[in-house]
């Protein structure tokens, strides 16, 4: 009877125990809720639902963090990004960002340091054996972003949007995007073909420029613009392509736009690029620089870019003339809730002293792309 006691209450005992611990919420280190996401490497994460911490090293990511109003979450990122004046004036805390990236190396150890729950890192360094060996020795999450494409841009804003429970402000940019693509195809539709004109664009260097397939000349050909390197033969060197000073003579654009601060001077002003038609016609252009260098393959300002150069193209030969400070300042408005004053919309458009340079050297020599 005893026995039969004992295992009476010894059952008892066990089964309060496990209603109990069944009862009690589990902690982190029972349970990790989060979400599986697709990067654009193809891999599926499995993130954590709410990070507190993020380490954005990839400027696009970055831009998209502080449109998504989430800036106190990015715990470190990439000096491109602290560069970026209009950026910290956005989000001031910008400025005393770590930044744990030199040199395309991550820090390994700072990133641990600060307690990472999320890492955001370019394409390149993914593809880089060494990089990515270190990331995940971490085993922190990571997300590969990427922007070779237009579709490839989008994709990453929306990445970025689910990381941080954003979905619907990047379905919105998103949406935007496309709307501003559709819009000023069908603006520049109906240039006469001969009227397109022919033209170089200058990618931080003066002699980088746009291969075929790349997003800069995508979403320059929204314009119909004829972008003389698409399709030749250019000098690859460490992920970017570039013409020679003599293959630009020979295609001798009918203008210049230039996205680094400074080039388009160095262009007008240097002798070895006198005998251009564009140089001697003054038809030379700083593009805006905002957030980001507007068209730059790791700019979120890219509908901007292609409403800036339709209506540089063709001004008020567009069935609906482009007014652009209106444009840029619903962007910043909708996007970033900032308002753009007139000084700061000017100081966009002149490209002059928004972003801090990465090199004195604004002509051949090769930049950072961040």
């Amino acid at each position: 009877m005893k026995k039969r006691l004992s295992a009476l209450l010894l059952f008892i005992i066990v089964l309060t125990l496990f209603v109990t611990a069944c009862s009690q919420p589990q902690n982190s280190a029972d349970i990790t809720e989060g979400i599986t996401i697709t990067d654009c490497a193809g891999r599926e994460v499995a993130c954590p639902l709410n990070p507190a911490s993020v380490a954005v090293l990839d400027p696009l990511a970055a831009q998209a963090v502080i449109m998504f109003g989430q800036g106190d979450k990015m715990s470190s990122t990439v000096g491109g990004v602290i560069r970026d004046k209009l950026l910290q004036d956005m989000y001031p805390p910008l400025a005393d960002c770590p930044n744990v990236k030199s040199s395309g190396a991550a820090n390994a150890e700072e990133l641990l340091k600060l307690g990472t729950d999320l890492i955001l890192i370019k394409s390149d360094m993914y593809n880089s054996e060494n990089e990515r060996q270190k990331i995940e020795s971490l085993n922190i999450p990571y997300l590969v972003i990427d922007y070779n494409t237009i579709d490839s841009q989008l994709q990453s804003v929306r990445i970025v949007g689910t990381a941080l429970g954003c979905q619907q402000q990047a379905e919105d940019y998103c949406a935007y995007y496309l709307n501003t693509i559709e819009r000023v195809s069908a603006l520049c539709a109906d240039i006469p073909q001969e009227e397109l004109p022919r033209l170089y664009h200058s990618i931080n260097p003066a002699t980088r420029t746009d291969n075929a397939g790349s997003v800069t000349a995508e979403w320059i050909a929204v314009t119909r613009a004829v972008n003389v390197s698409v399709g030749e033969q250019l000098n690859y060197n460490d992920g970017d392509y570039y013409a020679s000073l003599e293959q630009i003579m020979l295609w001798d654009p009918d203008l210049i736009i230039c996205n680094e601060s400074g080039v388009d001077q160095y262009i007008l002003s240097d002798p070895k690029w006198q005998g251009l038609a564009a140089v001697r016609t003054g038809k030379v252009y700083q593009m805006p620089i905002g957030v980001s260098r507007y068209g730059h393959p790791n700019s979120i300002e890219t509908p901007l870019a292609i409403l800036w150069l339709a209506d540089l193209l063709y001004g008020d030969k567009l069935s609906e003339p482009i007014d652009f400070r209106a444009e840029m300042k619903s962007f910043y408005t909708t996007f970033y809730n900032y308002q753009a004053d007139e000084e700061t919309i000017d100081a966009i458009l002149s490209g002059q002293g928004i972003r801090a340079a990465s090199t004195d050297n604004p002509g051949e020599g090769k930049k950072n792309s961040n």
